[in-house]
């Protein structure tokens, strides 16, 4: 699989008349299935190039600096680039919910989230993850001195594996069905049922100047993209074989079982309109200091290019 580099070379907007080039979030895995599978049966009706970041961090700032025309970034980290000035507006969705929790095992003595008193937790992301720790951590009556923050690097799965850590930060479709296929017995706390507002794991987000200048391109990829869901919630065996077919590295039971628990989680339409989603976690982020400025809806996303509802 070619990463593509990441390069943040400020584009003019004479590179915005190339390829919609999308940057996923991450690697390919099952999160992605509906965009291959668009691409592969060519739904887009456009010229579509998806590309793979060398940095998670990089779509919003590629997208941003005009080096790519659209980029998948969680909402959470949207909102924090926002607040770093980047000029973005979220058009759709890929993943409607959210995916974070912590992940311990029943073989660390952790059944209940109040179970982790005493006890460490790894991380990898700062300052984000301490903070939704300590939220969900605070809604099971846990205070800052009730348990221990562990940095892991991106090692977090090891950590907890080899009991450095009593648990992590996990996504739900991924490391607990990891740890089970090890031989452990995974117990999931998902971030929404402990203080932290429920959010759109991955939105669609673009530059507000390529509105004006691409309206319809961006609108035939949401077209393709709410057909790809579609089309994967009915058929997600073929859907898993043609992602497969061009990635044929993931073709193994764990991605197939990572398929199945994402397939509820597609946003049916590519919708991304539920106001008080966005409402709760801008206060949210706001709220814990993690944004130092609000906006208002008109600013944060708009609804003019999804597909018509049937």
């Amino acid at each position: 699989m070619k990463v593509l580099g990441v390069v943040l070379a400020v584009v003019g907007l004479v590179g915005w008349s190339q390829p919609l080039r999308v940057v996923l979030d991450f690697y390919p895995n099952p999160n992605h299935v509906p965009l291959y599978v668009a691409q592969e049966l060519g739904f887009f009706g456009v010229e579509v190039e998806l590309v793979v970041p060398s940095d998670p961090s990089a779509p919003a700032k590629l997208v941003a600096s005009g080096a790519a025309q659209l980029g998948l970034t969680p909402q959470i980290n949207y909102f924090l680039a926002r607040d770093m000035g980047l000029p973005l507006l979220a058009i759709g969705a890929l993943i409607d919910g959210a995916l974070g929790g912590l992940l311990s095992l029943e073989e660390r003595g952790v059944r209940t989230l109040a179970d982790l008193r005493g006890k460490s937790i790894g991380y990898s992301l700062e300052p984000l993850e301490p903070v939704l720790w300590a939220t969900m951590l605070g809604a099971a009556g846990l205070g800052p001195g009730d348990y221990r923050l562990v940095y892991t690097g991106m090692s977090t799965l090891p950590a907890l594996l080899s009991g450095q850590v009593a648990a992590i930060g996990a996504f739900r479709n991924y490391e607990p069905l990891a740890v089970e296929q090890e031989g452990f017995h995974p117990v999931f706390f998902p971030q929404e049922d402990y203080g932290v507002p429920n959010t759109y794991e991955l939105l669609v987000v673009t530059h507000p100047k390529l509105l004006a200048l691409r309206a319809q391109e961006l609108r035939l990829f949401l077209q393709g993209l709410a057909r790809g869901i579609a089309w994967t919630l009915e058929n997600p065996e073929e859907a898993f074989l043609l992602f497969v077919r061009v990635f044929p590295e993931y073709d193994d039971e764990l991605n197939r079982r990572s398929l199945a628990v994402t397939l509820p989680l597609y946003a049916r339409g590519a919708r991304h309109d539920d106001r008080l989603r966005w409402v709760a976690m801008q206060t949210f982020l706001a709220g814990t200091g993690m944004i130092s400025r609000t906006w208002g809806e008109e600013d944060l996303y708009t609804l003019d290019l999804l597909p018509q509802s049937r």
